[in-house]
């Protein structure tokens, strides 16, 4: 695998990061959490974010059999091991967390970012063939397996490929190594008590 690296984890807590609005702060200091609704996530990818919302739906489907979702929590909040990977802006705040190893879903951001396009994930191997089977039935765009019901056998193969996603989570609770960089955690909900501190943005 890639460059193996322990987290930083210590008392059953890993440190994480995250990016967030200072809406969503307030809101977690005043009320002691926060949970994210998929009414976000339509403001964040406007018109596109009926594609992106069948990929999240998945998510918290799948994502649920890992760790319990609250029934509250309609999507994940994304954390890091590492600032570099949080999305700037604006108005919003780097939070450094120490979260309990058992509440966090580890994956790989690269591997998320196929099935957020709704492509396959698989070797390259797995990824040629697959390739080649949209070809011969002349599928130009990808997503469209997904998205219509034209493919129903490449829908199923698609779907399928995308358990890998949490192909590394047992391994990296297990030995407290990261097998690659891109690395990042899911959690279902932001608390209070697992914020250690506030980092500000160094452009």
């Amino acid at each position: 695998m890639g460059n193996s690296r322990r987290m930083d984890y210590s008392d059953n807590q890993v440190t994480l990061y995250t990016s967030q609005s200072q809406v969503v702060v307030d809101k977690m200091l005043e009320s002691g959490r926060h949970v994210v609704e998929n009414t976000f996530i339509k403001e964040k990818y406007g018109e596109a974010s009926h594609v992106f919302l069948q990929a999240y739906s998945w998510y918290r489907q799948h994502a649920a059999s890992v760790i319990e979702r609250p029934s509250d929590a309609e999507s994940a909040i994304w954390t890091f091991l590492d600032v570099k990977y949080l999305d700037y802006s604006a108005d919003s705040q780097i939070i450094k967390l120490r979260v309990p190893i058992e509440k966090v879903v580890f994956f790989r951001m690269s591997d998320w970012n196929k099935i957020l396009n709704l492509r396959l994930l698989g070797t390259e191997e797995e990824q040629a063939k697959y390739s080649e089977k949209l070809k011969k039935y002349q599928v130009a765009y990808e997503g469209d397996v997904y998205t219509t019901a034209f493919y129903p056998h490449l829908k199923t193969e698609l779907v399928r490929s995308w358990q890998k996603l949490f192909q590394y989570d047992q391994a990296i609770k297990e030995t407290k190594t990261l097998p690659f960089e891109d690395i990042q955690g899911g959690i279902w909900e932001l608390r209070n008590d697992w914020v250690e501190s506030f980092i500000e943005w160094k452009m």
